[in-house]
């Protein structure tokens, strides 16, 4: 029996137009109101999963920054939370700036960067109020409780050059997610979907094969692998689909909805 629901963001729950449909909301609806914990969890800052937790209306806590923060929508206190100690995060932050990398990082609700280019921030763009702190110069005295760096190239053809620098400049210190070509999210080694679903599962008293994860690409490989029942849609990434216990339609032909209704609300044997 599911008992908890976690749903990546991009590519999962929101279609190409970075929105929630009201068929996959009316069946999230359905879902809690049959007693099931529903959450999500992306890496997108807190900020950013609160607008949509609140939107679906989630009854258990938010899974962002790639599993480092697990926090309910209205907790002072977070469930669980990884930071960087602030020397790495300083030591982070002058090496990629110092090469003229675009760099964000997140601390609690709060996304900075050194300044604001909203070319690189289109998939916020469905956002109420999504904001960036630009920080300037200064950017070192806003390196307390980092919990994500995220690296931005506008083609993308750098990237592995850049993440190959990171890793020999930092050997073992970080690892890189790399869902689409241009964006890499940046983690305390060891910190992933699946540590953020564990720490929320431990919560609320769920084991694995209660849950069902929905995923799309890379950074939700481990909390596929974790959850008892997978799903990922048709036009996910082949590394996830190879994970999935149920390939469901396509992103933009309601999913979540889909899957909810088939292992959720009218299980087989039920």
């Amino acid at each position: 029996m599911i008992r908890l629901i976690v749903l990546d963001l991009d590519g999962t729950l929101l279609n190409r137009d970075k929105e929630v449909s009201a068929k996959n909301r009316a069946a999230l609806r359905a879902a809690m109101d049959a007693g099931v914990y529903v959450t999500l969890a992306t890496g997108r800052m807190l900020n950013s999963a609160l607008y949509f937790g609140r939107l679906i209306a989630a009854n258990a806590p938010l899974i962002a920054c790639n599993g480092a923060l697990v926090q309910a929508a209205d907790g002072a206190r977070p469930v669980f939370a990884q930071t960087y100690p602030k020397a790495l995060a300083q030591e982070f932050l002058r090496f990629a700036i110092g090469r003229g990398w675009y760099v964000q990082w997140h601390s609690g609700v709060e996304i900075y960067s050194t300044d604001y280019r909203p070319e690189y921030f289109d998939a916020y763009r469905t956002v109420p109020g999504f904001t960036v702190r630009s920080v300037g110069e200064r950017y070192l005295d806003y390196t307390d409780d980092v919990l994500q760096f995220v690296l931005r190239d506008r083609t993308g053809e750098r990237m592995p050059a850049m993440l190959a620098e990171l890793a020999a400049r930092f050997p073992g210190a970080f690892e890189a997610t790399l869902n689409v070509p241009q964006v890499a999210d940046i983690m305390m080694p060891g910190v992933t979907k699946a540590t953020g679903l564990a720490a929320l599962a431990e919560y609320l008293s769920v084991t694995p094969d209660e849950v069902m994860a929905c995923g799309d690409a890379d950074n939700d490989l481990t909390m596929l692998r974790w959850a008892g029942t997978a799903v990922v849609p048709s036009d996910g990434q082949q590394a996830a689909k190879d994970l999935a216990t149920y390939i469901a339609p396509p992103c933009d032909e309601d999913a979540v909805a889909a899957a909810v209704e088939k292992f959720v609300l009218r299980p087989a044997g039920a």
